[in-house]
């Protein structure tokens, strides 16, 4: 038997003592690193394996009217939801389902969108708003339907539907482009947002604030107990101005005619009522599953989707004779009287220029013009202000620009002008231009909210108000309200002071009048009121041509406009309605 040498022995004793010694330091400088100086780093992340943050959506503020009526609300919904994680076979569970509860096309594009977008350890909404039937025939046989189940979520429910679809709006899904512009833990686990309407005026109060709870999860992600939470933060509860009672019989009263009516409160610029038609039963686009009723509502020709108050643009027709006759106080103090032999020419020129009555109204005062709605005096009168100086003053009373009102969905109109022209079509403005703006076609385009604004300024003797739709808001815990104070925003004032008090005389005429041109409606009313009509053609006739309703189609008939106030020695409501095709 050989040994070996000694000195080897000790070379490999001496070899094998360091390696043990450089690798015990290096797994106690190991040791020092994970437990003293990455401690917080790993605590951190163990920390983030084993608890899981789940948001807790606020519940959305209630909306009311100014009486306290409400006007949307979230109801309870019992909705079917799938836990992907806990499904074996996906389209074996949504067979078995649907062939329990009907499953549309609509209600499964969401659920297959929603899975997509979310995580499989997530609740995703298969079918919303049960009926007690349909959530009797789950529930017997849930048993056989693993990774399904049924849960009550909350859903926005508007009580007058279509009656105020346009003033209160609606809520709908959160889109990626709001997404982006969010505050993501002001909405975490939010869904919806306000989309048209008060809805989206009030989005910042309405909304309220996230809360979170911490879960404990096991190794799957499966939730075990909550650790900790915080509440989440209702929104407030908003009052707007408009009177329901109103609204719904303003909204009756157009029946199934197209048009659109605003009611304001003059002495603050309260809209007291907004109404629309056609409209639609906002409650149909709640859903999630709502994307077919929507494409329905938008091919539909005659767009109810559209608020016509802040949407609609229409020739403001003899209604803007009001303003006509306002910039002819301002220039020559006293409108002088002028004849009408039922048409005007410019001077050198063949094309006649017809009033609406034929044969003409003779020798006519300004008063007596508006009462009887003389094209031909304000044919005359367009003629000798010019179109200038027509914009400078009628630009005054706010018409061809938003009234602010909130809406986002509100456009400008038009008030036209010489260097609006030259601007937008490079092209010379025309006498004959300035002839037919003076009685309110041509170029000249407004909205309701304008015309109603415009009016109220002349009820108010210049106070120029900006439309109100939020009264106040109101914290349901605490009790606590903030009220919207009304904004004077300008003064239109006449030189004369009794400049107003004319027009007002003139107006009161058109009602009240032996030849008012609205004078069928003063009959058993205890009130004066002041008001203005107008007609606005829809399509364009021949100089001779002898207009039979009869002969046209009713789509091609021209409108009716109406503005006014009343009482007229305290003004409390002035309105502008139009009807469409109506006359």
């Amino acid at each position: 038997m050989v040994f070996p040498d000694t000195k080897v022995v000790r070379h490999r004793i001496l070899i094998t003592g360091v390696v043990l010694v450089v690798v015990s330091l290096v797994i106690v400088a190991r040791l020092v690193f994970l437990q003293v100086i990455a401690h917080s780093d790993y605590v951190a992340l163990s920390q983030q394996n084993r608890i899981d943050t789940v948001p807790v959506p606020p519940v959305r503020g209630l909306i009311f009217d100014r009486n306290g009526k409400i006007l949307a609300r979230n109801d309870s919904s019992h909705e079917i939801v799938v836990v992907p994680e806990r499904v074996e076979n996906m389209q074996k569970l949504l067979g078995d389902i649907s062939s329990i509860v009907p499953i549309s096309e609509d209600e499964m594009l969401s659920f297959n969108k929603s899975i997509k977008q979310g995580t499989h350890f997530d609740s995703h909404v298969l079918k919303e708003f049960l009926t007690d039937e349909e959530i009797a025939r789950f529930a017997v046989n849930n048993y056989r339907l693993p990774g399904a189940g049924i849960q009550v979520g909350l859903k926005r429910y508007y009580p007058f539907a279509d009656a105020t679809a346009h003033v209160v709006g609606r809520v709908g899904r959160i889109n990626q482009e709001e997404q982006e512009t969010l505050d993501p833990t002001q909405y975490r686990g939010v869904e919806n947002i306000g989309k048209l309407g008060a809805e989206v005026i009030a989005e910042n109060v309405l909304v309220g604030h996230a809360g979170h709870k911490q879960l404990e999860i096991n190794a799957h992600g499966r939730p075990l107990r909550v650790l900790s939470q915080k509440p989440s933060q209702a929104g407030l509860n908003v009052y707007l101005t408009i009177d329901s009672g109103l609204q719904a019989y303003i909204h009756g009263l157009l029946g199934e005619e197209k048009g659109a009516a605003i009611a304001l409160e003059p002495s603050t610029g309260r809209v007291l009522a907004m109404v629309s038609r056609p409209s639609y039963d906002v409650n149909d686009l709640v859903s999630r599953a709502s994307g077919k009723k929507f494409q329905e509502l938008v091919r539909l020709e005659e767009r109810p989707l559209i608020n016509r108050v802040v949407q609609g643009l229409y020739s403001p027709g003899s209604v803007f004779k009001l303003f006509m006759a306002y910039a002819a106080y301002e220039e020559y103090g006293q409108p002088p009287r002028l004849f009408c032999p039922g048409f005007y020419r410019i001077p050198g020129k063949i094309r006649k220029y017809r009033c609406w009555k034929k044969e003409g109204h003779g020798v006519i005062t300004m008063r007596q013009a508006i009462e009887q709605s003389c094209d031909v005096y304000f044919y005359i009168l367009a003629s000798k202000l010019g179109i200038d100086n027509m914009h400078y003053y009628v630009s005054q009373f706010g018409l061809g620009e938003k009234t602010n009102i909130g809406l986002l969905e509100e456009v400008n109109g038009l008030l036209p002008s010489k260097e609006w022209k030259k601007y937008t079509r490079n092209e010379s403005w025309y006498a004959g231009e300035t002839i037919i703006t003076g009685i309110g076609q041509g170029f000249t385009l407004s909205t309701m909210a304008q015309l109603a604004q415009a009016t109220a300024i002349i009820a108010n003797r210049g106070l120029k108000y900006k439309p109100q739709l939020i009264l106040k808001t109101e914290n349901s815990d605490t009790g606590e309200t903030l009220e919207i104070e009304p904004e004077l925003i300008d003064e239109v004032i006449p030189k004369d002071p009794q400049t107003y008090d004319r027009i007002i005389k003139a107006m009161v005429d058109v009602v009240h009048g032996t030849r008012g041109t609205a004078r069928k409606i003063n009959r058993g009313i205890e009130y004066q009121i002041a008001g203005k009509t107008g007609t606005v053609q829809v399509i364009g006739k021949k100089q001779d041509e002898e207009w039979d309703p009869d002969k046209v189609k009713k789509k091609f008939h021209p409108h009716g406009i109406f503005v006014g106030f009343a009482p007229v020695d305290d003004p409390k409501i002035v309105t502008a309605v139009i009807v469409e095709n109506s006359n």
